[in-house]
């Protein structure tokens, strides 16, 4: 807890104590008192396929902090593995830093989040190779980018997205 007569530039008690807690637990250091360390994540992912071979796609990436937890008080990381067939070619959502590295996208976001809030969506545009076919698999896993205390984990989350391929619509 926060000792308002240590801290001049306290303007309100809520938004000191909160930031107190978030940059303490981020620089590795032991938490504020009081502070709460988050529970498990959600991760979800959506697309608009079927995607046609040859085409383009896109992914949704929800992260959700879980409604039983204290929330995400920390940063999170992103990182979604394409198959070979799949190659994104853009990553974007507000408030996210996202970068794409061969198959592979990472987006990180410093936004807090508390129980059951949403953070702002990550959207992944994916070029389909012309020879894809089948049933593709995409996989991801969101987790907390700091240490945390011994004796706890990092909330962490993945999941999995299959899209099915179709043929390429021939040219009239």
């Amino acid at each position: 807890m926060t000792d308002e007569r240590q801290d001049p530039t306290r303007r309100t008690g809520l938004v000191l104590t909160v930031t107190a807690a978030v940059v303490t637990a981020v620089i590795g250091a032991s938490p504020a008192l009081g502070a709460r360390f988050p529970g498990d994540l959600i991760l979800t992912t959506v697309h608009d396929g079927p995607f046609e071979a040859g085409g383009t796609g896109t992914f949704s990436i929800d992260v959700t902090a879980d409604p039983a937890s204290a929330g995400i008080g920390y940063p999170t990381e992103v990182t979604y593995r394409f198959p070979a067939g799949l190659t994104p070619v853009r990553a974007s959502g507000a408030g996210w830093r996202c970068r794409i590295t061969a198959d592979d996208i990472g987006c990180e976001t410093r936004e807090l989040a508390s129980p059951g809030f949403q953070l702002p969506r990550i959207t992944v545009g994916v070029a389909v190779a012309g020879d894809a076919t089948g049933t593709l698999t995409a996989s991801g896993r969101a987790v907390q980018a700091v240490a945390v205390p011994t004796g706890t984990r990092p909330a962490a989350a993945t999941v999995a997205s299959t899209v099915q391929i179709v043929p390429a619509t021939p040219a009239t």
